[in-house]
């Protein structure tokens, strides 16, 4: 069908079922920020290094870092996601740190296809957490 969008499409980690659109790329970047650098077999460079980044006490420097490796990871690994926005919006005494982030959708952005953009707010996305 010519002209019809290119969703990605895969299975939800927890459920089984199928998953496309922002879900999938919801779980994607899920799965990023979650990786430790050097876990992956066969891809030894995938993922992000936040978790070197939490063992300091938080500072605004630490917080700058923190967003630029969120934002740098998806832009590394994510084809079709550009965060525009990014918000710490939890910090508990245990150490919890839960982000919100917003940003430009590109459903075809695989393909080198940038036309076609979708925003995503930061009320329409789920915290991350590490």
């Amino acid at each position: 069908m010519a002209g019809a969008v290119r969703y990605r499409q895969g299975i939800d980690a927890r459920t089984g079922k199928p998953l496309s659109g922002p879900a999938h790329l919801a779980q994607s970047l899920g799965k990023i920020w979650e990786t430790r650098i050097g876990t992956r077999a066969m891809l030894l460079s995938f993922g992000s290094d936040l978790r070197s980044l939490l063992s300091e006490d938080l500072t605004p420097e630490l917080a700058l870092l923190l967003y630029n490796e969120l934002a740098a990871s998806a832009a590394r690994w994510e084809p079709e996601y550009m965060i525009t926005q990014l918000q710490l919006v939890r910090l508990t005494d245990g150490g919890a740190l839960g982000f919100r982030h917003g940003g430009i959708y590109y459903p075809e952005g695989r393909f080198g296809n940038y036309d076609l953009a979708v925003s995503l707010g930061l009320g329409a996305t789920a915290p991350a957490r590490f």
